[in-house]
């Protein structure tokens, strides 16, 4: 069993397989953009100049005596033993060199990064991962619920330029107690994100979401929540609060906000009643025709703004329609800046309807919706093109829910591009795969599909 020392004092025993891993990761030391190949390549020069200059003063040293050095040297060089292997040595000579120069680098790395790195022995594929997704494309999501956070989960592994808008008009559950307690915007689906962009999604994960069972105060509160509200309280501003946050977590990505105001949804419905927020919206059956929020004209946080005017691609959904995608977008200082942005907007439509806010609503009038809340239409609507299976069918038909469903020629008709992606996921619910939606979307980057 070899042992693999990274710090002083400090020694770890490798398998066979982590040693076979160790290994095969030292090539990411010369991968492109490490900048470890120039840096090897002067510790070479840098070599073979002191060679050269300890080899020059010797022979100035020896000055009339250097012929007694050179004799012996040219018989050797003269030899048939020189000319069969001479070739051979110098190859040889020249590997072992460059990778003791190599892993001289890389063990001085390590050495460096031991403080820094739980696994300092993993610093070439770590370093490298992390250069390649800070060279990914630079994406805006938009949205709230359990799509949002899938989403995120999925595009993590391909990019580490990704910016999270999220919806703070949640007014149930816990975070409607907080809400209504501090006079602060909604934490839960900060929360939810923050985990799904976490290095540590597992560990963060059970800890944000845990839910306390006991004590009158804390019951039905979770720890992200809490974490939220306190910094809140420490910052003295909602938004100040996830800037610390995201300066504090090991996140691929950014978590913000879309305002650090307070806002409450007012939705009206295809009966002409009115409904006042978010938790109430399944109090009254029917789909929902419009949405509003209040204040009218809260301000983005400057981040969300920004990272807006430099995206090369913003999503929108998957997430509830009404509660989830379209909220960030009734900010105006964020409908202005995507009215105002170069990037293609992509809309991630949700595979089944649902009740109390979009009844009866096909794919296209899920982006007529958001087209004429943001006076701008997606230029790429995505579907499922997977078949839902009779079990989970009929429970949301219970539920009074479908399918979307997708009518091809209208959006051709409407020049709206329509991409039928095979996205949907395990287990009881229909929802997207976070996996197969990310490679798909930065699929669709790649080929430049306007």
């Amino acid at each position: 069993m070899a042992i693999d020392v990274d710090t002083p004092g400090h020694a770890q025993t490798m398998s066979r397989e982590a040693r076979r891993r160790y290994f095969a990761s030292q090539r990411f030391w010369l991968a492109p953009g490490m900048g470890v190949k120039r840096h090897a390549a002067a510790a070479i020069a840098g070599g073979v100049l002191l060679m050269m200059g300890v080899g020059i003063g010797a022979l100035w040293l020896i000055g009339e005596g250097r012929q007694e050095v050179a004799a012996p040297l040219e018989r050797v060089l003269a030899s048939g033993t020189w000319a069969a292997g001479g070739g051979w040595l110098a190859l040889i000579a020249t590997f072992g060199g460059l990778t003791l120069a190599v892993g001289a680098i890389g063990r001085l790395n390590r050495s460096l990064l031991s403080n820094w790195l739980p696994r300092p022995h993993e610093a070439a594929a770590l370093l490298h991962g992390r250069l390649q997704l800070a060279r990914g494309p630079r994406i805006v999501a938009l949205g709230g619920g359990a799509g949002l956070s899938t989403l995120l989960r999925g595009l993590r592994a391909y990019t580490s330029n990704l910016t999270a808008v999220v919806a703070v008009s949640d007014d149930g559950g816990s975070s409607g107690r907080l809400r209504a307690a501090f006079g602060m915007p909604a934490p839960g689906d900060l929360a939810d994100c923050l985990a799904a962009l976490s290095g540590h999604e597992a560990a963060l994960g059970r800890l944000l979401q845990y839910r306390f069972s006991r004590g009158a105060e804390l019951q039905g509160h979770t720890f992200g929540n809490l974490l939220i509200t306190t910094l809140t309280e420490v910052e003295g501003d909602f938004g100040d609060a996830l800037r610390a946050i995201n300066a504090m977590l090991d996140l691929s990505g950014a978590v913000y906000p879309v305002t650090a105001v307070p806002v409450e949804l007012v939705m009206t419905k295809l009966d002409g009643s009115t409904v006042v927020g978010e938790s109430r919206v399944r109090e009254r059956s029917g789909a929902i025709t419009s949405v509003a929020i209040r204040p009218e004209a809260p301000a983005a946080l400057p981040e969300v703004v920004a990272a807006i005017a430099d995206a090369d691609l913003v999503v929108l959904g998957p997430g509830s329609l009404f509660t989830s995608t379209l909220p960030p977008v009734l900010v105006p200082d964020v409908a202005q800046a995507l009215q105002r942005s170069r990037a293609r907007l992509v809309y991630v439509c949700n595979i089944m309807t649902e009740d109390g806010e979009t009844n009866g609503l096909d794919a296209w009038e899920h982006v007529d919706v958001l087209a004429r809340a943001l006076g701008r239409r997606p230029d790429v609507c995505v579907v499922n093109d997977d078949p839902v299976d009779d079990a989970r069918l009929s429970a949301y038909r219970a539920e009074r829910a479908d399918v979307v469903a997708v009518d091809v020629e209208r959006f051709a008709r409407e020049g709206v591009a329509l991409e039928r992606w095979s996205l949907l996921g395990d287990g009881p619910v229909a929802q997207h795969d976070p996996e197969r939606l990310a490679r798909h979307i930065y699929e669709l980057i790649a080929k430049g599909t306007p």
